[in-house]
């Protein structure tokens, strides 16, 4: 193993993201011949192949896939011995790719993206937004350090054994509704009052498996008129007096894109709320960058937990 090199696992690395040899060589700004030969060598000394070449270039073997986990892991462990080494008034530089499932993006991320760069600005901060097994998938493979992730404790489904989550807020459910609807002049509403009703269904894996849960826990079963994986979608057919629908997270406007209202109310009975946490590889070393985003999260987010 001591004829591995950084720079291989570093060419390799730009190989594996960009899916050829051309690509790879002017994102390192080498020759293609100079990170061929690399590639190469580092087959040799693992004693695996990494790659099929093909015509239309690279596609990682299924070992490969694995190799690629470990080649981040152990470049972005040196990027960050380098940044600790290099900064003795332990300012905090380097890459922090951060994912968050699509509907916590738009609400949650603002803030405290804003608030990180502020107090960190030499960090260069990437996001992602994706569904929970799209994040996961970038969890495992190592093109995300993080991802603001629920944690959907429903019908036996726990957080991988691979992962592990910081905890860092719990969001209950609620009910939409049609402005003029008859429920929504109720201070609370119960599921109960709900199953009748048309249902707009947020469908986005496994957002949809968890709200649906909530009515079997009761012996319910929802009259579901629509379903969308689009969180905006919902609301937008609840404020055209299409359906009820049931959502976790909350914005400041209950308003629809088209400009047209609807109302929030509490869920009677409802669970105590998923959690939203930090998700990572569970037994990998975070880096600082990374450890100082979820401190940050924290305190960002510390009013929506009040």
């Amino acid at each position: 193993m001591s004829a591995v090199s950084l720079r291989q696992l570093e060419y390799f690395v730009a190989a594996a993201d960009t899916g050829s040899v051309t690509a790879a060589a002017a994102r390192v700004f080498l020759s293609q011949s100079a990170v061929s030969t690399a590639l190469a060598d580092l087959e040799e000394s693992l004693g695996v192949q990494l790659f099929v070449r093909h015509a239309r270039g690279l596609s990682l073997t299924s070992v490969g896939h694995q190799v690629l986990v470990d080649a981040r892991r152990l470049l972005s462990g040196v990027d960050d011995l380098q940044n600790s080494a290099r900064e003795a008034n332990e300012s905090l530089s380097g890459k922090l790719d951060v994912g968050c499932y699509s509907t916590l993006a738009p609400i949650l991320l603002p803030r405290v993206i804003s608030d990180f760069v502020a107090h960190h600005p030499a960090v260069d901060l990437r996001f992602v937004e994706g569904s929970y097994t799209q994040l996961v998938d970038l969890l495992r493979s190592g093109a995300c350090d993080l991802a603001l992730l629920y944690d959907y404790e429903f019908d036996q489904r726990r957080l991988p054994t691979d992962l592990a989550m910081h905890v860092l807020m719990s969001t209950p459910p609620y009910v939409v509704l049609p402005e003029h609807h008859p429920l929504s002049t109720l201070p609370g509403i119960s599921l109960g009052q709900l199953a009748a009703e048309p249902m707009i269904l947020f469908d986005l894996p496994p957002g949809g498996q968890y709200f649906l849960s909530l009515f079997e826990a009761e012996g319910l079963q929802p009259n579901i008129r629509f379903r969308t994986t689009s969180f905006e979608m919902v609301r937008a057919l609840v404020a055209r007096g299409l359906g009820y629908s049931i959502l976790s997270q909350r914005t400041g406007i209950n308003v629809s894109y088209e400009g047209h209202g609807f109302v929030c109310r509490p869920l009677i009975g409802a669970p105590p709320g998923l959690s939203v946490g930090a998700v990572h590889l569970a037994g990998a070393r975070l880096t600082r960058r990374a450890s100082a985003f979820i401190d940050q999260c924290r305190t960002s987010l510390a009013p929506a937990t009040a």
